[in-house]
């Protein structure tokens, strides 16, 4: 029996991509949340705009757990890995929102649908945060019509990429849609509401409780495998081998918790299906998408091509090689191609 302790897009990928690969051993999803396993995405895009309902965003209904025999057992807390009886425990817990006062979060999608219900009454809100929800929560919640002010500790939005010609165009995007985009800024004015983007932070107490090794998440290699026979990690809680760029890393995206969930399916169906992609993940603002491709971990710099308004690409060298692009308005086949630079250009 396999035993999945968390229930969100990387335990339904994993089920899904076992099934799919022949796998017959019955599995146990152990959710904390009450709803089936969702997208995250859209909870802060088209669910906060009041585009989509919570049945969009789910990855499946719940028949079709009980269809591919897995049993989803919804707000079901396990204490110890040791309260588990399958030959095979694969941790996918997830990440919680770091609090910041009284202000709300977005992780659920009942945080989302709270947040949408107390926007309904809102006239005003100040988003804190220059990441990927706040700047998500900001431009949605403009659209819905609400006057935005927005706190950003950093000198531009979405820093941490160490990108500023993009920075520069999300800035100015942001302030043509009204947002009041305060940057190196801390104090926090009043607003009918106030929601925290300010980061996360792994669920490891469990691996830790079981004596799992534990640096920024659980410690794997590149077959999703712990130092104990038969557990595994993946998802947003899993520090994991890159075998591409060669250290262990930790990703916090959707890409990153759907690839591990198919890859440990197949692997644990008896695939070999190690992990092996260059990892990506995007954001979406106002409509516009901007992607990154790669790690930028130790870049030298970054050369840019284009406009990051319309169309551009962001190549971060280390000894004159592409290790990561930021990008914005490429085709399949450009991006296909990139990545494969990237992959090259990791390799050394």
């Amino acid at each position: 029996m396999i035993e999945i302790v968390g229930g969100g897009l990387a335990a339904a990928k994993l089920v899904e991509s076992y099934r799919e690969a022949g796998g017959g051993e019955p599995i146990v999803v152990h959710s904390q949340d009450d709803r089936p396993p969702y997208h995250r995405p859209p909870l802060s895009k088209a669910l906060l705009r009041g585009e989509a309902e919570p049945e969009n965003a789910l990855v499946h209904d719940a028949d079709w757990y009980a269809q591919h025999d897995a049993e989803l057992r919804l707000g079901d807390a396990v204490a110890s890995l040791d309260d588990l009886r399958g030959d095979t425990i694969v941790l996918a817990t997830g990440a919680r929102p770091r609090p910041l006062g009284d202000a709300l979060m977005l992780r659920t999608l009942d945080d989302a649908l709270a947040l949408r219900a107390a926007a309904e009454r809102a006239e005003t809100a100040t988003v804190v945060g220059g990441g990927f929800i706040g700047c998500e929560v900001a431009a949605s919640l403009t659209v819905r019509g609400l006057r935005v002010t927005q706190i950003v500790r950093e000198p531009g939005v979405f820093w941490t990429l160490a990108a500023p010609p993009l920075s520069e165009v999300l800035a100015e995007r942001y302030r043509e849609r009204g947002i009041d985009l305060r940057l190196e800024a801390s104090e926090i004015p009043d607003a009918d509401l106030v929601v925290a983007g300010v980061g996360v932070q792994p669920n490891v107490e469990l691996a830790q409780e079981a004596g799992l090794e534990v640096r920024s998440g659980v410690v794997v290699d590149e077959r999703f495998r712990t130092a104990r026979d038969g557990v595994y990690a993946i998802g947003d809680v899993a520090e994991f081998y890159d075998p591409i760029f060669r250290r262990h890393r930790r990703i916090e995206h959707w890409s990153n918790a759907n690839y591990h969930g198919g890859r440990l399916g197949k692997l644990l169906a008896g695939e070999d299906a190690p992990y092996d992609t260059v990892s990506s993940f995007f954001s979406e603002q106002f409509g516009k998408v901007f992607k990154l491709f790669g790690d930028i971990t130790g870049h030298e710099r970054l050369d840019v091509d284009g406009d990051f308004a319309e169309k551009a690409v962001g190549r971060y060298r280390i000894q004159g090689r592409t290790v990561a692009a930021v990008l914005v308005g490429l085709s399949e086949d450009e991006e296909n191609a990139l990545k494969e630079e990237i992959r090259a250009g990791a390799a050394g």
